[in-house]
């Protein structure tokens, strides 16, 4: 089975614990709908601040979703999927079709990505930034029932 790290960034406080369960729920079952069974999503859940996004200038309480695929997925594959995750996150949350940002790139970039962020931390302290990370997240799991954690900009 496959591990897909899906990272869902929100306003704190915008979604409840029921909605975010059930986006869970969702996502995971219409990847697999798309793509088969061989697939476990692991969800993170970024909360953050008031007032610290925003869109074209503008205040914003978009949510953004970064759900990788597998490389060389076909638009004609790529699209439809995205589609449908974008209408059902509007059909849980209520927000408009410019409240939800999805990105779907190829899972091989989406890792490069990430390295490209941990290359960031200085190498002295990049083990240490790591955990702290994902103690944050598992202490929100115990708090909320779900993988989160705050962030500023």
């Amino acid at each position: 089975m496959k591990t897909v790290r899906v990272i869902c960034s929100i306003q704190e406080g915008s979604l409840g614990y029921n909605n975010i369960k059930q986006l869970e729920a969702v996502i995971s079952s219409t990847y697999k709908a798309h793509f088969g069974a061989d697939y476990r999503l692991v969800f993170a859940w970024l909360d953050l601040p008031y007032r610290q996004s925003y869109i074209a200038g503008k205040l914003s309480c978009a949510s953004t979703v970064q759900l990788p695929v597998e490389d060389g997925m076909p638009a004609d594959k790529r699209h439809p999927f995205m589609s449908e995750i974008c209408a059902k996150w509007q059909h849980i949350t209520g927000c408009s079709k410019n409240e939800i940002i999805l990105v779907s790139p190829d899972m091989s970039e989406y890792e490069r990505m990430h390295e490209a962020f941990d290359a960031r931390v200085d190498e002295k302290v990049r083990k240490k930034t790591k955990l702290k990370m994902m103690l944050r997240l598992i202490v929100g799991y115990f708090k909320k029932g779900y993988l989160t954690t705050s962030t500023d900009l």
